[in-house]
């Protein structure tokens, strides 16, 4: 390597590292609020937590300080109309979950029913460093597989329930702590049950 290449950063090492198609939402009393990141990564086992990097500014912020929860889905890198109606519009004011398909889990965060999985948080923590974007930390309340998932072997086990804290159940739900209760519904203590809706 020359001498003058120190210091450089070859742009290519950042289209490399791990990156994805998420849709970041939260909801605090009414306000529904959600904003479109490529950067969510598992950043502890036990218990689960995630890293969700978003930039500073955004809509979503106030919701997710206010409520202490998100939820975390995976989106189709095909999906133009949900990457679209949530890419930051400073002159949107409309709800933009009307008219999709939703439920809630745990947080009331609201979930994308045509996600490939979710994951539904608690807010732990948030990193504001000088740089155009902050980092939120969330411990995973509960999980779940929406459909086949060839490609993310890594995030589930055997039964296809997503992993909280190497536990897992047989129907594919997840909590934070392994536990569920008679009825095959999770959460962080085992005693809530998942709720749909359709706006």
């Amino acid at each position: 390597m020359d001498s003058t290449e120190f210091g450089h950063i070859d742009p290519s090492i950042a289209e490399a590292l791990p990156q994805g198609s998420f849709l970041m939402t939260s909801q605090a009393d009414d306000l529904r609020a959600g904003f479109m990141t490529r950067w969510v990564q598992q950043c502890s086992q036990v218990p689960m937590l995630v890293s969700v990097a978003i930039p500073r500014g955004t809509a979503i912020e106030p919701v997710i300080r206010d409520s202490r929860h998100f939820a975390i889905c995976s989106i189709r890198t095909d999906d133009r109309v949900i990457q679209r109606r949530f890419t930051q519009d400073p002159n949107r004011v409309e709800d933009p979950f009307v008219g999709l398909q939703c439920m809630t889990d745990v947080t009331g965060s609201p979930i994308l029913e045509r996600c490939r999985y979710f994951l539904d948080c608690e807010l732990v923590g948030h990193l504001a460093m000088e740089s155009d974007c902050r980092i939120y930390i969330g411990q995973v309340l509960s999980g779940r597989v929406m459909e086949d998932l060839e490609a993310c072997e890594q995030l589930v086990n055997g039964n296809g329930s997503l992993r909280a804290n190497g536990h897992s159940n047989g129907n594919g739900h997840s909590n934070g702590n392994g536990h569920t209760n008679g009825n095959g519904h999770v959460n962080g203590n085992g005693a809530h049950r998942s709720r749909r809706s359709v706006n």
